[in-house]
């Protein structure tokens, strides 16, 4: 059996002013190609479809557009779990259409569909909360489980779990929830899968992972602890994850537990180098062989440091694509004419940071005697001691003649 796990779409991300979605579609037009090509019998989506709980109707519509081209109207399953960033209301409300698709959206840990039995003998049965069976798949001998946790905030876990015991590590209460729901329905004749949005690590080794910029924490407080690996169920044999941004394993022994990362990158400490997708080889009774395949980010994110105007411009046209947050470490502040050459050689510029260097000169400190001096000389010295000692630009003081001659011009 072969599978496809992605997650943490973010659709309707946004970057400083500036929309993804159009670089969201070319991307999602790239994950449909690697399904065309690799036939996946089952596609995972690991949770954060949206960037937001009320996400523009343009990414709504662009979920769902790309939900249905990937199952090829329903030719292969697709289950979709809810992330930290979505609404789990929200993202189970097409449901009753979608699943006639074969997509079968999971917005709570607690999350039990009508099961439903489609023409073609595909049987795909909710015989527990967060439990997915199916059976009868084409060119699918065996039956696949599959344990679903959608992301939820501690007391929804807890309240769902039915814990009353606030001393109690939540993390061993899902362990054992993991392992009531494998000894239950898993078994080597079947595949045995799982898949969630949550923060995992090796206990003899934690996590120490950065979550991306701008992701809510699911830590605590409000979130969950850090889950650990050791959790997973022995018979599982692939475990889907979502929440961090970059693709990689968190174990591979006995039980491989794979994030896949974002299929773009979101914010500026991401790598565009690192997006990908997984793909998997599954077969009952033993462990899932597993591999990246990376993905082209049409519009990279760059963060450059210029020494003159002249250098950045130069460096600006030879990269017209992406986003670029520009540093100038420069020995006085940008004159206005010099911005808008730097500003007018790029469309995605999002930010110009001034970082002055020191000339040598003596820093003004302690009090000033502005006793007898113009406001030419006043504005000076106060323009030097509030920029390391640099002088203010020919442009700022002719600014300042103006004001003070009272031209408006």
């Amino acid at each position: 059996m072969k599978i496809l796990h992605t997650s943490d779409w973010h659709l309707g991300k946004k970057l400083g002013n500036w929309s993804r979605l159009e670089e969201q579609k070319e991307i999602l037009d790239e994950i449909l190609e690697i399904c065309r090509e690799e036939k996946p019998d089952l596609i995972l989506l690991s949770g954060d479809l949206y960037d937001s709980w009320n996400p523009p109707h343009e990414a709504i519509e662009l979920l769902y557009q790309s939900l249905h081209r990937m199952t090829e109207g329903g030719k292969r399953i697709l289950i979709a779990l809810a992330g930290n960033h979505d609404a789990p209301e929200h993202i189970e409300a097409p449901d009753v259409l979608a699943r006639e698709c074969g997509i079968f959206f999971m917005g709570y840990p607690e999350s039990q569909p009508d099961d439903i039995l489609f023409d073609s003998g595909l049987s795909v049965r909710f015989p527990d909360p967060g439990m997915i069976i199916l059976e009868g798949m084409k060119g699918i001998k065996e039956t696949v489980r599959i344990i679903c946790t959608p992301y939820a905030s501690e007391p929804r876990m807890r309240h769902y779990l039915d814990v009353e015991d606030k001393e109690e590590a939540l993390r061993n209460v899902l362990t054992r929830h993991w392992q009531s729901l494998a000894e239950k329905y898993f078994d080597s004749k079947g595949i045995n899968l799982m898949a969630a949005h949550l923060f995992m690590g090796n206990s003899s080794e934690l996590l120490t992972e950065e979550e991306p910029e701008g992701e809510k924490s699911i830590l605590h407080p409000g979130g969950l602890e850090q889950i650990f690996s050791e959790s997973l169920p022995q018979n599982c044999q692939y475990m889907a994850l979502g929440h961090l941004h970059r693709g990689f394993p968190i174990s591979t022994s006995p039980v491989p537990a794979v994030y896949s990362g974002s299929p773009g990158a979101y914010s500026l400490s991401e790598k565009s180098e690192d997006k990908s997708v997984v793909l998997i080889d599954v077969q009952p009774g033993k462990k899932a062989k597993f591999h990246f395949r990376s993905l082209k980010s049409p519009w990279p994110l760059y963060r450059k440091t210029f020494t003159s105007t002249e250098e950045a411009v130069d460096w600006l046209k030879g990269h017209p694509s992406g986003y670029v947050e520009i540093t100038m470490k420069t020995e006085a502040y940008l004159s206005g004419t010099e911005k808008q050459k730097i500003l007018q050689s790029h469309d995605r510029i999002l930010a110009i940071i001034p970082e002055l260097i020191s000339r040598g000169k003596e820093r003004v400190s302690g009090p000033i005697n502005f006793s007898g001096k113009s406001i030419r000389e006043v504005f000076g010295e106060y323009y030097r001691s509030s920029n390391q000692n640099s002088l203010p630009g020919e442009e700022l003081m002719t600014l300042l003649d103006e004001i003070l001659s009272g031209r408006d011009e």
